[in-house]
């Protein structure tokens, strides 16, 4: 029943959401055939109407001056012209009015100065009362943030030649579009709802709302239409709806441009989009009924009723988005109805449709198309601000409310300080739980991408980020006004400083949070696994499966260790969570490491986007340690500390063999530039003696333990037997030209700017960078696709990962010399290839899944699991000292059957690959046919995935079964004899095969175990 609901709720939302997106498309395409129209000619002589100019203003000091010195200024009969300042103010605001009030008046203009007892009805109310005070035939109305042009009255009383014009509505403009990137996409937004919206539905004859400021009404229009009420927050879009129904119309003039001061703060944009969204709902609960009764054409109403319900869209995304871990649980991954998967398809149109608009909407102001890229950021903003439109919802449902006003604060340069002026409001409550949905929406992705839902997984992409980045802008404006009230302008340009800094490292960490979340794709992961739970469990550094700790060394496994010691044996994914902290850290130390703040943003930005980097950050492997260890090590070099780079690259020489390359490349760089250079034997030892613990760790180890000599020799057993199986190119060519064709188009970005960047960086002279990053990266790259050429390194990508930050530094170098557009579309780029990379990921992941399934059958019985296999290992969740390797079996099957039976082995998972030992002792179980005593677990095919090894799971004297029972749960069956007060029930059947279902607890992402008795 709830999967049901789910699917009918999404279709339904589904349905809402393609007819608005529908519609909006319509807009456009109307929009780009709107043919350019001329500025009319200013109003000449005829009849001059007398107008009054209306300035509704409430505590607003910092710009009440400016508009009222704007309106004085239009060119209009002076006999003919009045001007109502509506002053309900109850601070300075009064006294400044009054000043300027006064002057006007003494250089011969009629301006009144209107004071009311109350604020009763606010706006609505200001504007009702000045009303009453004027004969004037024409009402002009500004908000004090707008600035009008001296020819305003010229270019617009035209309009009312024609009787049946009820009011003339002038596009806004933007008077502080520059300051910041978030008034820049508040100016597209509006831009898009002038130049397409109201663009499009003035030429067809719809429904066009009057904006509240900006525009002149027939004074007829507003006494026949009921005048202004404070029934609804939007009073403008209430009363230009009752005027329309009245059989009146309206102008919009796009070429009379009156600019506006748009919120330069989030909570100030909260609050102005809450009133607005408020009022629209409310004008569409009073006005719908009327519009659908009335004689338009049906064309119209269609269009008002999109019109007023426009901000319902945030809450039904929000409602689908509340939906999904239902719909991803209930329905599961293969069960989702095709008809809702074409319904979400389509809801694609919702998401492309604004974007294409905002672009007209720019080719339409007469600038270039791509000015309306960034708009794809609207959408991010929009969709953060859902949760402020369902409050707004629930506020609609009685009428009016309190107005709450847009504070304003005469922004006119970039760059102008406003934290400290009054009226300035933060901390705003709502951005907790913003946050909080960000977190649950993130939480969606990994469980979408895990059951191959990605267009579900963008769809949560977005909301987590629009609310995240929503949240976040609300802590920064509170950290930044509390900075400068407590401790003054000096820490806030501190703060200032590290705001960059902190919000690109936070989006980091968030991204490979997120990464971490998807399903372990490297076989290794679960090997490291198994070393740090061993050495948790036991105290003993050992490999229980293949004595890996000859060839991986101890410094990942001890932290390792330490983390699965404090958060529990089979927590993994804390594990992952390490490895993402560590890529975090390796952002912070590009950061640090690029020559100046932009270049920093583009390395860190064009590095955590890269695919390799992003999904091995999220992996229980070394390399996010080895190169945090090798770039905390560079930069440390870089600034002169010596001592600090001597330890952190020793430590990474303790991590693992690929840091000697790293470190010899650098230490043999040093001693080529102090021979060059003719320097003394002095100046040599110094150049190299950060190098020197580094380069003594791995001479002891090497002749200790030899961990490279056995690193190469695994590796080329490996080669050996992947050829053999077909996963691998059998030629050393093919190998390196199949790892360099991957990782090219996963680093596309970085490969074709770092190129470029080579060439910047080899005409300047030999920098620190140079010395401690881009030659040993270089030459470690050159030893990778050697080995691999030569068969002693299978060809993994990750294997490339320690190269990633320098090549991100180096294209950065590049971007910096291009402009913002190329910057920001090389970013786009490596976000789209991540994006892209997912399903190879995951893919990865996949081929686990037969490893999975024998895990998880081997799980019911207790004893020793025999495994080749770590991802086995960890899916049985038997302790580490339950878990052997065939490598010990004798060679004689007899031997090994009694050598089976000896270590309590009770279970089996065979992989068919030539090199294991139990492939050798019992090939036919490495086919898949069980011989006497080994019985299968359940049937062969479930253990079997494309693309994954052959593998099979086995059971050694008493066996049980697993069955699922619906998806994502199994349950597992194990032969016992039957007892109890009803086992005479199930005699014959227990005498056949008697069975209970084994209650157990299975560590499964995939796979939950269920357990509850039954006598057979």
């Amino acid at each position: 029943m709830i999967a049901v609901i789910t699917v009918a709720v999404l279709t339904v939302t589904s349905a809402l959401l393609f007819a608005f997106g529908l519609n909006l498309l319509y807009l456009t395409a109307r929009a780009i055939r709107l043919p350019h129209r001329s500025p009319a000619p200013p109003h000449e002589g005829g009849n001059i109407p007398r107008v009054c100019v209306q300035l509704p203003i409430y505590n607003e000091r910092y710009v009440a001056e400016r508009v009222l010195d704007a309106v004085c200024r239009i060119d209009w009969p002076r006999d003919r012209f009045e001007v109502q300042v509506l002053d309900d103010s109850d601070d300075e605001t009064v006294l400044i009015l009054a000043v300027r009030v006064a002057h006007w008046r003494r250089m011969g203009l009629d301006v009144a100065h209107v004071r009311r007892g109350s604020r009763a009805g606010f706006k609505a109310g200001a504007l009702a009362h000045g009303l009453e005070k004027t004969g004037a035939e024409l009402i002009a109305i500004f908000d004090a943030d707008f600035v009008p042009p001296e020819d305003f009255l010229r270019r617009s009383v035209d309009a009312f030649d024609v009787p049946e014009v009820a009011f003339v509505q002038a596009r806004w403009g933007h008077l502080d579009e520059g300051y910041s990137w978030f008034t820049r996409l508040q100016a597209l937004f509006i831009d898009f709802h002038f130049l397409v919206e109201q663009a499009v539905r003035s030429s067809r004859g719809y429904f066009v709302n009057f904006t509240g400021s900006a525009g002149v009404w027939r004074r007829a229009a507003i006494d026949d239409s009921g005048g202004w009420t404070a029934n609804t927050l939007t009073e403008d879009l209430d009363l230009s709806y009752r005027a329309q129904l009245r059989g009146w119309k309206a102008v919009f003039l796009e070429d009379l441009v009156v600019p506006e001061e748009l919120p330069v703060s989030i909570d100030a944009y909260r609050t102005q989009q809450s009133r607005w969204a408020t009022g629209s709902f409310q004008c569409a609960f009073r006005l719908l009924g009327p519009v659908w009764r009335s004689r338009n054409t049906v064309a119209v109403k269609v269009q008002a009723t999109i019109h007023l319900l426009a901000y319902g869209v945030g809450p039904l995304m929000l409602v689908q988005l509340v939906c999904y871990p239902t719909l991803l649980i209930a329905v599961g991954r293969h069960n989702i109805p095709w008809q809702l998967g074409d319904a979400l398809l389509l809801g694609v149109c919702v998401a492309a449709s604004p974007w294409l608009g905002f672009i007209v909407a720019q080719i339409r102001r007469g600038r270039s198309w791509w000015t309306g890229l960034p708009s794809l950021f609207c959408q991010v903003i929009g969709a953060g601000m859902s949760l402020n439109v369902i409050y707004a919802l629930f506020a609609a449902m009685r009428p009016g409310g309190k107005f709450i006003r847009t504070p304003k604060h005469h922004i006119v340069r970039r760059g102008q300080e406003w934290r400290d002026q009054a009226y300035v409001r933060v901390g705003d409550p709502r951005a907790l739980l913003e946050a909080a949905l960000g977190l649950g929406a993130a939480a969606i992705l990994p469980l979408a991408i895990g059951m191959g839902q990605l267009l579900l997984a963008v769809y949560s992409g977005l909301f987590s980020v629009g609310f995240l980045v929503v949240a976040a802008l609300s802590l920064l404006d509170y950290v930044q006004v509390m900075t400068l009230r407590r401790l003054g302008l000096a820490a806030l340009a501190r703060v200032r400083l590290a705001v960059p800094f902190a919000a690109l490292i936070g989006l980091t960490a968030i991204l490979l949070l997120l990464a971490a979340r998807m399903a372990e794709p490297f076989e290794d992961g679960y090997g490291h696994w198994l070393i740090a739970a061993n050495l948790a469990a036991t105290g003993h550094l050992s490999d229980p499966i293949f004595s890996m700790e000859d060839t991986w060394l101890p410094g990942y496994q001890v932290l390792a260790a330490a983390v699965l010691r404090i958060f529990g044996l089979w927590q993994l994914d804390m594990l992952k969570a390490l490895s993402a902290m560590l890529g975090v850290a390796t952002a912070a130390c590009v950061y640090a490491l690029a020559p100046n703040p932009r270049q920093a943003r583009i390395a860190v930005a064009l590095l955590v986007l890269n695919p390799v980097f992003l999904f091995t950050s999220g992996t229980a492997v070394v390399e996010p340690l080895l190169t945090a260890l090798l770039t905390g090590a560079a930069l440390a070099a870089v600034h002169g500390r010596m001592r600090l780079a001597a330890l952190l690259a020793a430590l990474a020489c303790l991590s693992s063999t690929k840091a000697w390359i790293w470190v010899a490349a650098a230490a043999a760089f040093a001693l080529i530039e102090t021979a060059r250079s003719r320097s003394g034997a002095r100046s040599r030892a110094r150049a190299v003696a950060w190098a020197i613990p580094a380069l003594a760790v791995l001479v002891f180890l090497q002749l200790g333990f030899a961990p490279a000599s056995h690193s190469v020799s695994r590796g080329a057993q490996e080669v050996v037997s992947a050829s053999a199986r077909g996963s691998l190119p059998a030629d050393g060519i093919a190998r390196v030209a199949e790892l360099a064709t991957t990782y090219g188009l996963a680093a596309l970005p970085l490969l074709v700017f770092g190129g470029i960047g080579v060439v910047l960086a080899l005409r300047r002279h030999t920098t620190a960078l140079w010395r401690f990053v881009y030659v040993p990266s270089g030459v470690y790259l050159v030893a990778v696709f050697g080995l691999v050429a030569i068969g002693a390194y299978s060809g993994s990508h990750r294997y490339l990962y320690p190269a990633l930050p320098a090549v991100a530094l180096l294209a950065a170098a590049a971007l910096d010399r291009y402009a913002v557009a190329v910057r920001v579309a090389s970013v786009a780029a490596a976000a789209m290839l991540a994006v892209a990379f997912v399903p190879v990921f995951s893919a990865f992941a996949a081929e686990n899944s037969g490893l999975m399934a024998t895990g998880v059958a081997a799980s019911c019985s207790s004893g020793t699991l025999l495994t080749d296999s770590p991802v086995a290992a960890y899916y049985s969740h038997k302790s580490p000292s339950e878990i052997t390797g065939s490598r010990l079996l004798p060679a004689d099957q007899e031997q090994a059957l009694a050598w089976l039976r000896a270590h309590g082995v009770t279970t089996l998972v065979v992989e068919n690959i030539s090199y294991y030992r139990a492939t050798a002792v019992f090939p036919s179980l490495a086919s898949g046919y069980a011989t006497p005593p080994f019985a299968s677990l359940g049937a062969k095919s479930r253990y079997q995935v494309s693309g994954g090894k052959s593998v099979y799971a086995y059971g050694l004297g008493a066996v049980c079964f697993a069955r699922p029972i619906f998806t994502g749960v199994t349950a597992q069956l194990a032969p016992m004899p039957a007892q109890g007060k009803t086992a005479i029930l199930g005699a014959s059947a227990a005498r056949a095969s008697p069975a209970k279902v084994w209650a157990s607890a299975c560590r499964s992402s995939a796979t939950r175990t269920v357990g509850f008795t039954r006598a057979l």
